[in-house]
């Protein structure tokens, strides 16, 4: 790996694995709970155990003030909103060059496997990559099986139903590997099945995984343990945005995070955490 990368993706994992959390939901939603005021939400990560902010290009300037110690990850694509119906249709909305030029640690993108847009999408993957490497720039890539889109999204009744409904373990190891394949040099990508078997998951990226958060879960405890099993099974760290940024107390849900995810402590050291306020 060319030095470039190695510094940078030192900043992201400064204790060996990460904490990022994702602000990054305003280019599809519009606007969302939770996200009105980006500065200040921003400025409260900063002042917490997390490791980087995940955002596009223009709110990451907007917020680089407030920033602080954080690690910064560049959103490079987007182009779809809620009002679309082609979710897959993710396309490049700024340049790695750009990315840097903001001081950006790494660089993130979604891409969509087994859709219509396939090779788009991994073509899309591919290039950037290429760019990434010729300016030291990490690629962090949100490897997503296209027919988890409605969950992901909660569309179409989606809300009724549950991950395991849209996607299996060998989903998640197919588009590890290829993600990996095609130059990400970071997965981010779902927790599913049991600690054992997500071994095989990490096993067979090559490359680390970064669990997202997905949907706001129904209980604290239920997303705390799939913090925790995760890293168990060997994943680098966490990419959670909703999980932490529309619950009322921000630093203390980040405390009881980085407990598990930096200091490997259990589920129920993390709920004294909660409990403590």
């Amino acid at each position: 790996m060319i030095v470039g990368k190695k510094l940078r993706l030192r900043r992201l994992f400064p204790r060996g694995r990460s904490i990022v959390i994702a602000i990054d939901h305003g280019s599809y939603w519009g606007h969302i709970s939770g996200l009105e005021d980006p500065i200040k939400v921003v400025k409260r990560i900063s002042e917490t155990d997390a490791d980087a902010i995940a955002a596009t290009p223009s709110t990451l300037i907007r917020v680089a003030d407030a920033v602080g110690d954080l690690a910064i990850v560049a959103r490079l694509d987007s182009s779809v909103t809620v009002y679309d119906e082609d979710m897959e249709n993710d396309m490049l909305i700024s340049t790695v060059e750009h990315a840097v030029s903001i001081g950006a640690d790494a660089a993130m993108v979604m891409c969509y496997f087994g859709g219509a847009r396939s090779s788009e999408q991994q073509r899309k993957l591919g290039m950037l990559a290429t760019e990434c490497t010729k300016f030291g720039l990490p690629l962090i890539v949100e490897a997503l099986p296209a027919k988890v889109i409605d969950y992901h999204f909660k569309r179409r009744g989606a809300r009724e139903r549950s991950l395991t409904d849209f996607i299996t373990l060998e989903d998640i190891m197919v588009v590890s590997r290829v993600s990996a394949e095609l130059g990400a040099d970071v997965i981010k990508t779902y927790y599913l099945g049991n600690v054992n078997e997500y071994r095989k998951v990490v096993e067979n990226a090559c490359v680390p995984i970064l669990v997202l958060g997905g949907p706001k879960t129904k209980t604290t405890e239920e997303f705390l343990k799939a913090v925790k099993d995760a890293m168990e099974a060997g994943a680098k760290g966490i990419v959670v945005g909703r999980n932490v940024w529309q619950r009322e107390n921000v630093k203390v849900i980040l405390k009881a995070l980085s407990a598990i995810v930096h200091e490997d402590k259990d589920v129920d050291y993390a709920k004294k955490i909660l409990q403590k306020g």
